[in-house]
């Protein structure tokens, strides 16, 4: 989506510090060993003191080197910096960054940049290395894999750019600013926010769309009048309508009955619902999609794949993939997104911009320290949707030796609504259950984990006896699994 792209951020470049313009300079190596090489130019002044001029000749001349090799290098504000997005950053993909320089003197110099990025874009800077020639921008790019959804500051891009005898190089910093109808403001940091995953295994997401328009025709061509309250025509009253359905108004207007005509509603609308309570915090390692590295080992190449995230962002990831289906599939859908209250509430609809506003809405989401209110959510959903209509819950449950607050509210809600519980579940309380103990502790550790299944399993019997749909997943399954639910409630007319 071109829509979530940062816009680019551009500004001059500044010396560092308030003596960087006077004290912004340091040797290089090549400087530092020239000077080297000069001490040892002493070592005949200890057998003939005449000879200290050979070293004292080449001080004066490396010095005066050094001076016009500072004196020729360009001001920092000869530098304009421009950062720009390629991709819209997404929690775990691949984004890429170009840093642009543009530089307004007749030098052609070798710059280093060191792009100080927020520790959620990229665990470390690393530092790139360019050849910049006068007045041409020249580009330099790099991928990064946020770790962390939300609003970020991007700190300030540092150069060192050397002359033209490699002896000194200067220092200097940009600060990119986005440019703005009611002006920049120098001193507040370009911000960026990363999105859940929306663009994640787009060849199954379009399998996904495919299926769910095939399922739509199917329903259009089956879609009888009379059989739902969506108005479509007007008739002349035949004998066995229902007087329910006699338009009063068009009967006064005509002189004689008329009787309207319905048909099956063309849209169903579907909540996503996700629980940000304690449990959401739990995290997990999932692999993703990245580029392999020449000559680069097993062991690095997982490390490379592996990212951690947490329930709630897998939540996240899992209700844009199915906003994307339900919006091609022609239905509605809305967000509810609670803890303790209902941090995010986005009312039914459709279309592309509402498919943006849902993501934006799902990179603000947070997980709290407290336990969900499930009663509080439910409340609130049922005044918000009225009709009956899918509620895709994605959630967990909590080990308890009584009844589940979830129960309660999954048992209210169902009342009205068609409710399918993703449940998001741990296999290492599996494997934890099968092993055979081997010591005293292991014995109790294991005796644990079966109780825990056992009370699991129980409640979600108890659930599945009061009508609710129950789909049990692992973190890295969750979007798939739920939007194949989806696609089976409606290719069942369950609504």
């Amino acid at each position: 989506m071109q829509t979530l792209i940062p816009q680019p951020a551009t500004a001059p470049a500044k010396p560092l510090g308030k003596t960087g313009r006077v004290l912004g300079f340091g040797l290089t190596p090549l400087a530092l060993l020239l000077i080297a090489a000069g001490l040892l130019m002493a070592i005949p002044a200890f057998f003939h003191i005449r000879r200290i001029g050979f070293m004292l000749g080449w001080d004066a001349l490396l010095a005066l080197l050094i001076l016009i090799d500072a004196l020729r290098l360009p001001r920092p504000e000869d530098f304009t910096i421009t950062r720009s997005f390629i991709d819209s950053p997404q929690l775990g993909q691949p984004t890429r960054i170009e840093l642009a320089v543009r530089m307004e003197s007749d030098a052609v110099l070798d710059v280093r940049l060191v792009d100080d990025l927020h520790s959620a874009l990229v665990a470390a800077p690393t530092e790139q290395r360019l050849e910049v020639f006068p007045r041409e921008e020249v580009v330099s790019a790099a991928t990064i894999y946020p770790s962390q959804r939300g609003d970020f500051a991007l700190g300030r891009v540092f150069l060192r750019y050397r002359g033209a005898f490699r002896l000194v190089e200067r220092w200097a910093a940009a600060e990119p600013v986005v440019k703005t109808l009611g002006g920049d403001d120098p001193h507040k940091p370009q911000r960026v926010r990363v999105f859940p995953a929306h663009e994640d295994s787009r060849e199954r997401t379009q399998f996904y769309l495919l299926r769910a328009r095939q399922i739509e025709m199917q329903k259009r061509k089956l879609r009888l009048r009379g059989g739902g309250r969506e108005f479509e025509s007007m008739r002349d009253y035949q004998q066995g309508d229902e007087l329910r359905n006699v338009s009063w108004t068009a009967t006064a207007r005509r002189g004689k009955l008329v009787t309207r005509q319905f048909t099956v509603e063309r849209s169903q609308q579907v909540w996503m619902v996700l629980d940000a309570g304690r449990l959401s915090r739990t995290a997990f390692e999932v692999k993703r999609d990245s580029t392999e590295v020449f000559a680069e080992t097993t062991a690095e190449r997982e490390a490379a794949h592996l990212l951690t995230v947490t329930q709630l962002d897998q939540a996240a990831t899992a209700a844009t993939m199915l906003a994307q289906v339900i919006n091609g599939s022609g239905d509605k859908f809305g967000l509810m997104a609670y803890g303790r209250d209902v941090q995010q509430l986005l009312p039914p609809g459709a279309g592309a911009s509402h498919v943006r506003l849902m993501i934006d809405l799902l990179s603000q989401t947070r997980s709290e320290t407290s336990e969900a209110d499930h009663l509080n959510a439910v409340a609130r959903l049922k005044t918000a949707q009225r009709r009956r209509g899918l509620i895709v819950w994605i959630t967990e449950l909590v080990d308890s030796a009584g009844r589940p607050e979830l129960v309660t509210a999954a048992s209210e809600l169902v009342r009205r609504h068609l409710v399918v519980l993703v449940l998001l579940k741990h296999p290492e309380l599996d494997e934890l259950a099968a092993r055979t103990p081997k010591t005293t502790s292991e014995m109790f550790h294991t005796a644990a984990a079966q109780e825990m299944l056992e009370r699991r399993r129980e409640t979600i019997a108890q659930l599945e006896r009061q009508g609710v749909l129950i789909v049990e997943t692992t973190a890295a399954e969750v979007g798939m699994r739920a939007v194949s639910k989806y696609l089976e409630v409606k290719a069942s007319g369950l609504l």
